[in-house]
């Protein structure tokens, strides 16, 4: 009999999930409610609940919700930067699939780059081995930390699997005239030994990566014509499909600039070497009525084409737009753009280029102009026609220069031909294999074996391209790959992008708010004009948070970091404990160098993962820098220490309560349920307005803080004992924290559903965990969702609020017996809540929430 392995494997995997679905359901609390709770018991909690804590049920797949973090490096530790940004991402989505939402909650490794194979040559290791040791550790952390990913969906950009469709990508770029090799003046890192582009430069000149003086050099590079897509990238900032993008619009604007110009591509000749050469101008006009072009002395293609520029060699170059070739002349004086080292000069028009010929002896032609605004256009026609440019871009903006002389990284899919120059690696040939080595890192220009190859068109011997590419290439795309990462044929099936982008939700540093963004919008523009995606912007919605800074000393002599315990106060002045020199305090980027980092294993070990997430999550919003501080500790271990409590005498009463003991009068027991209801259902909406809407996750927390207050707050015995209201607001608390603190909610919720006397069984699923429930609603509350523009919203009020949605047919069905009262919030530029409670006896059960959005 034939044994099928892919049957048998599924076969254990269904049983292993029953088994599990049945542990998952049934899994009681650990029943030490009677002890106080100490981070032992955390512990304990965590241990217990550790496989429990992911929700099994199969959400609506018609209603998925993308949840993107962005993908870290592997560097083998986590950081507090690691820990806050999937604290919030895992928050996030929890809290969306207790909505019925089929949520996307992928994780990744952005493998490749420097830090890597520098850490490699440190230790005299290959990456691959350091890079796979890292992502076994960082897994375990993650794990440790309790975040639900989708596993499944793991990719890692130095898999071969992965980057194959890197080259893929690139080959398509360069089918399109996008992927090009030109000499340029580069950025060279004299410490990391490679190429930067402009964006990885400081303002001080030093690499982001090294902190090295970079210098200049000119070498040949690959680039990406982004300048192409530079007016797309710039009006998709525009689309109403961006939601609390905020400051990062004007980034992203500021980076592209104003794309009042147009470039075009002439070919300049020198005897027989021919060379494109991109012109810029704001006025288009001038591709047809120019009558010489100006470059700068130190322009690259000058100094590769002439050996002496003062040389009186003639240099012309062809202009695609009148079919006539045009003189070049060498000068700095001429009226260059900004960013530009070349000028197409039309002395008929401007006086500047009038003045520029008269100082060089230019014989002028007699031009007649006709309609200049004719012309202007006929120019942009012509060059789209020819394919040879005419697309708007700013003069500055620069094309993505991708080529680094590094080992660890993606190989640049191209063959040099002596005979046919540069040529495509076929894509059946596809993926390009980085060479692994027994020992130590190699530079691929040394590795003549492995660069020897035969010319795909002609056959004859050739050589493979030796650059990598620049690891922001890896993750330009990646977040579509998450979507179809088993896919041996293509990058990613159009059909599994459908419905599931753009991104609901990206997460990610404010560093990355520029050029990881541009890159990203580029290619995903790129692939949208191919068909290949249904939209062109990739992400929705933006969450950027800020950095988790830390304080740190150093003096005020040297400007040398110190640690914080050789630092003593005296009065009001920092000093170093042995010498009393002045030191200098101040907040700042948590880094090992600066000494004031924080290990998230200490924070683990010492309160657990459920109180670290908390910590990191509480007092300030994602996008607000954080300034860690121990000072936290106490808010956050206070609370659950009260909820430990809130549940032990919850537990306790309802045990032990006699009924005939009852002294509180019948009237003050509906009073004090009221106000339970009142509550709950507030903190339901605020909470719940919060950790949906705004992802202001501090105020959220806030709000379950104030929840758990009123159900401490002098509340007799006989409401604990007997109140419905009570149970269920109880239920609510710690469902709606479930999201932010997943084994502590658990055992909470294990103690709760174990209560003796448990009043409301028919209001939540007590055989399943607290991660799937539903989250709570406001009580008795239809929702209905009305979009409107901004505009219209910030000057709404509650009565032309209420005339709007009483015409709806929904609300209008539900307020026949007529209207008690309503409740207006106004929250501007983003959310109007009303509440109308309609005109019957007990109008709890019959309120109706509208929500008017923007």
């Amino acid at each position: 009999m034939l044994f099928n392995r892919n049957f048998a494997k599924r076969s254990i995997k269904v049983l292993n999930f029953f088994y599990r679905y049945k542990l998952h359901r049934n899994k009681s609390s650990l029943g030490l409610w009677h002890e106080d709770i100490t981070t032992d018991i955390k512990l304990k909690i965590e241990n217990h609940w550790s496989k429990n804590i992911v929700s099994l049920e199969k959400c609506d797949e018609n209603q998925p919700f993308y949840v993107l973090p962005m993908f870290p490096y592997p560097s083998g530790n986590l950081h507090m930067g690691h820990v806050r940004v999937y604290s919030i991402s895992d928050t996030i989505a929890r809290m969306f699939k207790m909505h019925g939402k089929h949520v996307i909650h992928p994780i990744g490794w952005d493998a490749f780059g420097l830090p890597a194979e520098n850490a490699a040559i440190e230790r005299n290791i290959l990456p691959h081995h350091w890079t796979s040791t890292n992502i076994q550790v960082m897994k375990k952390q993650l794990s440790r930390l309790g975040y639900d990913f989708d596993w499944e969906r793991e990719i890692c950009t130095s898999d071969p699997q992965y980057y194959k469709w890197t080259q893929y990508i690139f080959l398509q770029l360069f089918e399109k005239g996008l992927a090009y090799q030109s000499k340029a003046n580069v950025n060279w890192d004299p410490v990391d030994k490679t190429v930067l582009a402009d964006e990885q430069v400081d303002e001080f000149g030093c690499s982001w990566r090294s902190g090295a003086k970079v210098e200049s050099k000119i070498l040949t590079q690959w680039f990406i014509k982004t300048t192409k897509f530079a007016k797309e990238l710039y009006d998709g900032l525009d689309s109403e499909k961006l939601e609390s993008w905020r400051d990062i619009i004007k980034l992203q604007r500021h980076w592209i600039g104003e794309c009042n110009g147009v470039v075009v591509t002439f070919k300049l000749k020198l005897g027989d070497l021919i060379k494109s050469l991109d012109i810029w101008t704001n006025e288009p006009f001038r591709f047809i009525h120019g009558q010489f072009i100006t470059m700068k002395k130190n322009n690259v293609l000058i100094q590769e084409l002439c050996s002496n520029i003062n040389e009186s060699k003639k240099i012309t170059c062809y202009n695609p737009i009148t079919g006539f070739e045009m003189p070049i002349y060498i000068t700095n004086d001429s009226n260059y753009p900004p960013g530009r080292d070349v000028h197409i000069c039309s002395p008929c028009t401007d006086e500047k280029d009038l003045h520029v010929a008269q100082q060089l002896n230019i014989s002028l032609n007699k031009i007649t102009l006709g309609d200049i605004e004719k012309d202007n256009q006929l120019s942009i026609d012509i060059a789209k026609q020819k394919n040879v440019g005419g697309y708007a871009v700013n003069s500055e903006l620069k094309d993505w220069l991708i080529s680094r002389q590094r080992y660890w990284g993606t190989p640049i899919p191209i063959i040099h031909c002596d005979s046919c120059g540069a040529v495509p690696v076929p894509y059946e040939n596809l993926p390009v294999i980085l060479p692994h080595f027994d020992s130590g890192v190699q530079i691929l220009n040394r590795l003549s074996d492995w660069a020897k190859c035969t010319c795909p068109k002609c056959f004859k011997k050739a050589k493979r391209e030796t650059d990598t590419m620049d690891t922001f290439v890896d993750s330009s795309w990646y977040y579509y790959r998450f979507l179809d990462p088993e896919n041996k044929t293509k990058p990613f099936d159009y059909l599994k992008l459908t419905g599931r982008t753009p991104v609901d939700i990206y997460i990610g540093g404010k560093e990355h708010a520029v050029l990881h963004l541009y890159y990203a919008r580029f290619m995903s523009y790129f692939l949208n004009s191919l068909g290949l995606t249904p939209t062109a912007e990739p992400f929705k919605k933006l969450i950027v948070q800020g950095m988790v800074m830390g304080q740190s000393y150093k003096l005020k002599s040297s400007g040398k970091y110190i640690p914080p315990e050789y630092v003593e106060i005296e009065g009001k002045q920092y000093k170093e404990k042995n010498t009393g020199e002045p030191v200098i305090v101040q907040w700042e980027k948590m880094s090992k160098s600066k000494h004031n980092g924080v290990n998230p294993e200490r924070l683990l070990s010492a309160y657990g993962c459920d109180t670290t997430r908390l910590l990191i999550l509480a007092d300030v919003p994602p996008e607000t820098s954080r300034h860690w501080s121990d000072d936290t500790l106490p808010g956050i271990l206070n609370w659950q220490r009260r909820l430990w409590l809130t549940m032990r005498e919850f537990l306790t009463i309802r045990k032990t309560f006699d009924p005939s003991s009852t002294k509180l009068p019948e009237e003050e027991f509906k009073r004090y349920e009221h106000k339970i209801w009142e509550a709950r259902n507030y903190f339901i909406a605020t909470t719940t307005y919060h950790f949906k809407h705004t992802h202001k996750l501090s105020v959220g927390i806030s709000r379950l803080q104030s929840l758990t207050n009123t159900l401490r707050n002098n509340v007799p015995r006989e409401v604990i004992a007997k109140s419905e209201e009570f149970e269920i607001a109880l239920a609510t608390l710690i469902i709606m924290l479930a999201p932010v603190a997943p084994h502590f909610s658990s055992e909470l919720w294990s103690g709760l559903r174990s209560a003796p006397n448990r009043i409301s069984n028919d209001l939540f699923a007590w055989n399943k965990n607290v991660v799937e429930q539903l989250w709570p609603i406001v009580d008795g509350a239809d929702r209905c969702d009305l979009k409107m523009k901004a505009m219209h919203l910030n000057n709404l009020d509650s009565s032309q609020a209420l005339n709007i949605m009483i015409k709806e047919e929904s609300v209008a069905k539900r307020i026949k017996t007529g209207i008690l009262k309503s409740k207006f919030h106004l929250y501007p530029g983003c959310r109007a809540i009303l509440y109308i409670y309609t005109n019957r006896q007990n109008h709890k059960k019959q309120s109706k929430k509208v929500d008017i959005t923007e």
